[in-house]
């Protein structure tokens, strides 16, 4: 865990299944606390199954209200943190699944936004993107050594990133942008449904998925999971571009006027 002063929420749950966890530090971003905490399992383990790269949050904002640092904070947590992670975990992973007879996992959480992006959302689709590449390269790279990589590819489910872990551009919303109409109704949509639980699934489904997953001998590289998640897909995958593109465009802004390039974001009714 990053924060530690978070873990007796963890360790209750975990008392009331039955099981047992033992917690130890560790930051993404921080590369010092992910070789400490790397070096203190192959210390006290001498071994290492399964690493799952879990860390994100989800950075709301039109690209043009996003600043360039925020941009790279959503990277380095989403992307460069599980790239970080891995790089040290790899040599322990590659030790263990050759003195064993089971091979060893990788197993990245993606999100349906690395695979169909909606708007507001640019910064963190394109952190899952980039997640997704390297997870299917590093699939074919590891095979030798007898360890798999794994992608979860949830769509929408109840978890902390809609409230502790969301965040929202500073400049989002500031006077005179051209965008602010358009974040009001999809920040009012994500509410809605946030309140009334539509669209949401139980983020359990999600930790029964990763338990699978890990007690597969062979797993493949993709799991898609979430009625909303699977059917945008779906249509993503189905559709011409230009249909599911007015799919998209009415869900998100409605019915579009043609106007001027000074008070809406390159966008027009009839296209």
């Amino acid at each position: 865990m990053r924060d530690l002063g978070k873990q007796e929420a963890l360790l209750a749950e975990v008392s009331t299944r039955g099981g047992e966890v033992r917690v130890v530090q560790l930051d993404v971003t921080d590369r010092q606390s992910i070789d400490a905490a790397i070096e203190r399992i192959e210390q006290e383990q001498e071994r290492l199954d399964v690493v799952v790269n879990n860390a994100g949050y989800g950075i709301g904002g039109f690209f043009e209200e996003l600043s360039e640092a925020e941009i790279r904070e959503q990277f380095d947590t989403n992307f460069f943190g599980a790239q970080a992670v891995t790089r040290a975990a790899l040599p322990l992973l590659r030790r263990t699944a050759a003195q064993s007879e089971h091979r060893t996992k990788v197993i990245n959480i993606s999100s349906i936004q690395g695979l169909a992006p909606l708007p507001l959302m640019g910064a963190y689709c394109a952190s899952k993107f980039a997640l997704e590449g390297f997870s299917e390269g590093l699939h074919f790279e590891l095979q030798p050594f007898g360890v798999d990589v794994a992608l979860v590819e949830p769509g929408a489910f109840q978890t902390a990133i809609f409230a502790e872990n969301r965040r929202m551009a500073a400049r989002m919303g500031t006077e005179g942008s051209p965008y602010t109409r358009f974040g009001q109704r999809l920040l009012a949509m994500v509410e809605d449904r946030i309140a009334s639980g539509q669209s949401a699934g139980d983020a359990e489904d999600v930790a029964r998925l990763i338990e699978r997953i890990i007690n597969q001998p062979r797993p493949r590289l993709r799991y898609l999971i979430g009625a909303s998640g699977r059917l945008r897909y779906l249509l993503r995958s189905i559709l011409p571009f230009k249909w599911y593109r007015r799919l998209v465009l009415r869900m998100a802004y409605g019915p579009l006027q043609k106007t001027t390039q000074s008070n809406q974001p390159g966008m027009s009714g009839n296209r």
